[in-house]
């Protein structure tokens, strides 16, 4: 299957998993990514990781060698703060990393510990997460119109040497549970709250974009639900998919252009 190369103006890549694992690039990635710009394709970067700002993953993706700018970076702690501003949220109790909570007050939302302020919990990957924190989620959650936002649901999210961490999935899974009530919004992948603002940002529709990921789930579903295309980098040799263009290296994405 051939990408009508001449409708793709921009492409959308995964970060953990599919151009780097933890700090190490994967093979071939800078070199495709450098092929693709000299088409005259745009390429964004896409992570449903909440712990870093839009500006430290812009930073580390400079340090290991990558040609771009800030504003190609869409990240689901960046992104969710922009949707609570959206929202009209200006108070929030929040989960999550200094880099999800710095991305907050960028926007103007008021990060807050009074139960009495909050407007919203907002939930993001907190290496700290423990029971007075879910408690106080609790209390909040509880109040009339209080909305529960979560960054992502990832079930855990892939390291160095093949390794898999815990994700944000299972944080959002137990206040969930704790106050009887399912999450009112989830920002990341596979909903398409980020490429619709890279849609908006760039002035561009649905076929002029592709999403390069390797999670079925989270990729490729969120291109679904966009109705744009993309392609899954899997090492499955039998994968029984029809909806996405599969191939097994990300160096295998430059054949799809020539």
């Amino acid at each position: 299957m051939l990408i009508q190369i001449d409708n793709i103006k921009a492409i959308a890549f995964d970060l953990d998993g599919t151009l780097y694992y933890g700090d190490k690039v994967v093979d071939g990635a800078i070199e495709l990514v450098s092929y693709l710009k000299q088409k005259g394709i745009n390429v964004f970067y896409f992570t449903n990781s909440s712990v870093k700002t839009r500006a430290k993953v812009y930073k580390k993706l400079l340090r290991m060698g990558f040609d771009l700018s800030i504003e190609q970076v869409y990240t689901s702690s960046y992104a969710t703060a922009i949707y609570a501003r959206q929202k009209g949220i200006k108070n929030v109790y929040c989960i999550g990393s200094e880099g999800l909570i710095e991305e907050l007050k960028t926007v103007g939302i008021c990060v807050t510990g009074d139960e009495n302020q909050a407007q919203a919990v907002i939930v993001g990957l907190d290496t700290d997460f423990n029971y007075s924190k879910m408690a106080k989620a609790l209390h909040i959650i509880r109040k009339e119109k209080c909305k529960l936002i979560a960054c992502n649901q990832d079930k855990n999210y892939p390291v160095e040497d093949d390794k898999l961490m815990p994700g944000c999935g299972p944080i959002v899974a137990a206040i969930e549970e704790s106050c009887d009530k399912k999450v009112d919004y989830v920002v990341g992948k596979p909903n398409t709250c980020m490429l619709e603002l890279l849609a908006k940002d760039w002035n561009l529709t649905n076929n002029e974009i592709l999403v390069v990921g390797d999670s079925y789930t989270s990729d490729i579903e969120m291109a679904k639900r966009y109705n744009c295309l993309s392609v899954l980098i899997s090492k499955e040799e039998r994968l029984n998919v029809n909806d996405t263009i599969v191939v097994h290296n990300i160096k295998d994405i430059k054949k799809l252009f020539e």
